[in-house]
């Protein structure tokens, strides 16, 4: 292999792992989630939510926003049905 081709491979990896490096690095500076959710904003509900795959249940004791029935949560990535 001709010693340019090798060049310009090693040039062509050195930039993808200075790309790599700074988008982990990127990713550990943001900001974490925050501690306490606005508790203004939830209102009581009483939901119970089952898995249908697993049969994992789920209790929601509030839910945010002013949605009459809130979006429903996911496990084993389908959404669980709502029992009571």
């Amino acid at each position: 292999m001709p010693l340019a081709v090798r060049i310009f491979i090693a040039v062509v990896v050195a930039v993808l792992l200075y790309l790599l490096a700074v988008r982990v690095i990127r990713a550990m500076m943001r900001p974490g989630p925050p501690d306490e959710p606005d508790l203004s904003t939830l209102r009581a509900v009483d939901y119970r939510y089952r898995c249908m795959v697993c049969g994992a249940e789920v209790t929601m004791t509030s839910a945010p926003g002013d949605a009459e029935e809130p979006d429903p949560p996911r496990h084993c990535k389908e959404d669980m049905v709502l029992v009571g």
